[in-house]
């Protein structure tokens, strides 16, 4: 049986990083979960599906030419491509934009259940690391680990600010939409962000991510 290994957490956690860190170190692929909503955000906000109603999205899903594909690097990891109508979609996801509208759309079931079916497909084929916000309490919750990534709204502020190498005056509004994005997961309906009773808690606030690979790697026989 494939081993399973779930990573969930908090936006700006690292546990997007961390993920890809700890698939390298074992051999593992990483399927980076998020990426399959933000890439249905992105598909919905290109072809201008009004994002306030449940219903246009759900019926918007189901159109999607959508599939996750991985592919070796030069180093032999392999790595995930996110294809919508045959062109891998890049960065052109990694916005804040798209991060906004991701949080909206995977609120709605359809959403949820589109991205739960590509996941367990992949999960139940490889040795995989999966992340994402509800992947060791709803889509694996037989995972052999799992584990819950945090830290505080202001260190994952400012990891944001740099990633995106923005200048200091955003970072108030970075700030916001993050605790926004915290409030929206926590409290949504379907599948809220919590950790799973039987998953490894760390906050990483005062961590770099190197020593946040090691804990983890400590928990793994």
């Amino acid at each position: 049986m494939p081993i399973n290994i779930a990573i969930d957490g908090t936006a700006g956690s690292g546990k997007g990083t961390l993920a890809k860190q700890l698939a390298k170190k074992l051999g593992f692929g990483c399927l980076d979960t998020g990426a399959i909503y933000r890439s249905v955000a992105y598909y919905m906000v290109e072809t201008g599906v009004d994002l306030s109603k449940g219903e246009n999205i759900a019926k918007a899903v189901k159109k999607i030419n959508f599939k996750v594909v991985f592919e070796a690097d030069e180093n032999g990891n392999k790595v995930q491509k996110n294809i919508l109508d045959e062109t891998d979609l890049g960065d052109k996801i990694r916005t804040e934009q798209i991060s906004l509208a991701s949080s909206i759309v995977s609120q709605v079931k359809e959403v949820r259940e589109f991205a739960t079916k590509i996941q367990h497909e992949i999960a139940s084929s490889f040795d995989v690391v999966v992340e994402g916000r509800d992947i060791g309490t709803v889509v694996l919750p037989n995972a052999n680990y799992k584990f819950f990534l945090t830290a505080s709204p202001q260190v994952r502020a400012r990891r944001r600010l740099k990633q995106l190498s923005l200048p200091e005056e955003n970072y108030e509004s970075i700030l916001e939409e993050i605790v926004e994005r915290d409030r929206r997961d926590t409290t949504r309906a379907l599948s809220p962000l919590k950790a799973a009773e039987d998953a490894v808690y760390i906050d990483n606030s005062n961590q770099l991510p190197e020593e946040t690979l090691r804990e983890m790697l400590s928990y793994i026989k």
